[in-house]
């Protein structure tokens, strides 16, 4: 096995731990897209002497794309700025390379790589900014190919699926809310 191996198998999805991945899921469901999420697979990083692991947060698969989604409940955990107000190379390295890692694992085992033939989309869904600044990140990101959602455009679309009545909604977080704004309008 050499350390730029990754796994070639196929995993199951993990339940939710996080609350925040699995509201991200249900946005993505709502928009058309089958979902799977909680992937986990192993991968050697360079300058370690044993394999690490990854997952993949949310994997979103629509008829033409397939999104990548890293969910962080704070944006400062996945990119910001330093001191001198200068972008941090390091953390966008470390952005790009997670992303690449999961877009080499989904190519390298045989029953995914008919995703990576769509095209690919990678988002970063975050919960709160906290002090910085999303739109100059977002500004940034973009420019490497990489997306932000936030949780405040996430939720208004969940609220505005939602309000749709009529639907029936089998999914139990999402038939929550809606009998709780239900319940508040009355």
């Amino acid at each position: 096995m050499k350390k730029d191996d990754i796994q070639k198998i196929p995993v199951v999805d993990s339940p939710h731990n996080d609350a925040f991945e699995a509201i991200v899921e249900l946005y993505y469901q709502i928009l058309g897209y089958i979902t799977s999420s909680g992937k986990w697979f192993w991968v050697w990083e360079s300058g370690k002497k044993q394999r690490g692991y990854q997952d993949i947060d949310v994997l979103a698969i629509g008829k033409d794309d397939m999104v990548i989604v890293s969910v962080t409940s704070c944006l400062d955990d996945k990119f910001r700025f330093n001191k001198e107000n200068k972008p941090r190379d390091d953390m966008l390295k470390k952005l790009e390379s997670h992303f690449d890692r999961i877009e080499k694992y989904l190519s390298e085992v045989p029953e995914y790589q008919w995703l990576t033939k769509k095209n690919v989309k990678r988002v970063v869904a975050y919960a709160n900014p906290f002090g910085t600044c999303s739109q100059r990140i977002n500004d940034l990101l973009k420019k490497h190919s990489i997306e932000l959602v936030s949780a405040e455009e996430m939720l208004h679309k969940i609220e505005k699926y939602i309000k749709n009545k009529n639907i029936k909604i089998q999914n139990q977080m999402l038939r929550t809310i809606q009998v709780v704004k239900q319940k508040n309008e009355i």
